[in-house]
């Protein structure tokens, strides 16, 4: 299936809203993506036009979090974004435990890492406790969905490791991090929102 079609299930079938959509999607990736597919829709993406590309570009960046995201497509009308997340080999550092503000489902392309899933407690002055409550292998192939608002973190194995994240607009105002160090949590927006200060910063300046 060409990309353009991909996209057009999904935006028609899927707004990712809930654990049975997910588990739906789970189910497409498996039945219609994998390395190969992929290959094929890089090779599309680039005979795109320069505004159309230039749109994905702005979105791609070595993510905080410690790996290479590439946008394949942003429906504006679902908010159902598509992405590869690639680490080209173990340089990266360790994930901090977090949540997304969405939820999302994975299926992995290429190379394996371990995924693990905590429990966190919310203390005083933004501390708290965590329980690791499921840690699991995810090699080429296999497939599993995330919701919104639930901790975990990527650990990251010595191969080229790709995969393709198909994700839900935003539910939540801001994600969650927690620093390893002191086991602190702070929050973190979404770029609208950073945009939005930063243009009230500069707005206040020039009063």
């Amino acid at each position: 299936m060409e990309l353009n079609k991909f996209v057009e299930v999904v935006d028609r079938t899927f707004t990712l809203e809930s654990k049975t959509e997910l588990e739906r999607m789970c189910g497409l990736l498996k039945e219609q993506v994998n390395l190969q597919k992929v290959t094929e829709w890089l090779s599309e993406l680039r005979q795109e036009s320069e505004d159309q590309l230039g749109n994905l570009a702005s979105l791609m960046e070595i993510h905080p979090l410690g790996f290479e995201k590439y946008v394949l497509w942003n429906s504006e009308d679902s908010g159902i974004r598509g992405r590869l997340h690639y680490w080209p080999q173990n340089k990266w550092p360790f994930e901090s435990i977090h949540d997304h503000r969405f939820n999302f489902a994975v299926i992995m392309l290429c190379g394996e890492y371990t995924h693990e899933e905590y429990k966190v407690t919310e203390l005083e002055m933004d501390k708290v406790e965590i329980e690791l409550t499921r840690s699991s292998k995810v090699v080429e192939g296999d497939t599993y969905f995330f919701e919104a608002g639930s901790f975990h973190r990527v650990i990251p194995s010595n191969e080229m490791t790709l995969s393709l994240i198909v994700r839900s607009k935003a539910i939540l105002p801001f994600s969650r991090v927690i620093n390893p160090d002191d086991l602190k949590m702070r929050k973190a927006y979404g770029n609208v929102k950073k945009f939005k200060d930063k243009l009230l910063t500069l707005e206040n300046a020039l009063v």
